[in-house]
């Protein structure tokens, strides 16, 4: 046996030609493509998220004023500036799709002057990248005779554009999905030392499970997904747990599907 995990180690160290020139790590390997990153919307009540269809281009602007602080004191003779008020906005464009859910909602809001909230994603890898509160200012159709109907947006940001990798949110929903329905997860001491008492409101349908799981993977889970791996909970016994960590509660379908979640931080019996 430590013969083969001799062989195992030496394999592992050569992988690849000991990354001689396939080099996973570099910055090159891990550069995403434009065509993966796509601008989606919030429907009305914001459950759910729609990506447009059709776009081609997505540029994302952000932008700072300059104020000017130079003074007859300033060294060198060089003008002196520091940031002032930050801005952004967005310009999407791209192949018109009647009937597409997204222009629909974008052509709601443009008409009755409301602002939508847009996500920014990396399709490929399921993540949200940006998001924001915004007011469309130009979108134009253009239908010329001897090419495809297109169409542009204009977006300017209400506000900050969150930078969603490393202010990750707790339920990251992406295009498509169904939103996970939020539990209120409550947890103070339980009767005996190293427990904790759980409730959680509203009460769980007819049919469905609870399932959780603590500490570090107390993860919010995406509507649907498979929680089979997560321990199961009947909704009134006591859980052990320790103090301060997160404790995730999942309402799941009878076959562990994901419908409800909500966290609590653990309160125990000392």
């Amino acid at each position: 046996m430590r013969f083969n995990g001799f062989l195992l180690q030496l394999f592992a160290d050569n992988a690849f030609d000991g990354g001689a020139y396939c080099d996973f790590s570099s910055s090159a390997a891990k550069a995403l493509a434009g065509k993966d990153i796509l601008l989606a919307v919030y429907n009305a009540d914001g459950s759910k998220l729609i990506a447009i269809g059709g776009q081609k281009g997505l540029t994302i602007n952000r932008s700072a004023d300059s104020i000017e602080i130079t003074s007859k004191d300033t060294a060198g003779g060089w003008k002196s500036k520091i940031a002032g008020m930050k801005e952004w906005s967005i310009d999407n464009d791209g192949l018109y799709v009647p009937g597409d859910e997204a222009h629909s909602i974008l052509s709601e809001s443009f008409e009755n002057s409301e602002p939508v909230c847009i996500k920014v994603i990396d399709g490929k890898r399921k993540r949200g990248m940006f998001g924001g509160l915004a007011v469309i200012t130009d979108y134009p159709l253009e239908a010329p005779y001897d090419d495809a109907m297109t169409y542009s947006l204009s977006l300017e940001g209400m506000g900050a554009l969150l930078d969603l990798l490393t202010n990750k949110p707790a339920l990251d929903i992406q295009p498509g999905n169904a939103v996970l329905d939020v539990l209120t997860v409550v947890s103070v001491a339980g009767s005996s030392a190293g427990n904790t008492a759980v409730y959680v409101n509203p009460a769980r349908e007819a049919g469905n499970t609870y399932r959780y799981s603590k500490g570090s993977a107390a993860v919010y889970p995406s509507y649907d997904d498979d929680c089979t791996s997560m321990d199961t909970w009947d909704g009134e016994a006591e859980l052990a747990a320790v103090s301060g960590e997160r404790l995730l509660i999942v309402e799941c379908t009878s076959e562990g599907k994901a419908r409800k979640a909500g966290i609590a931080t653990v309160t125990i019996q000392e």
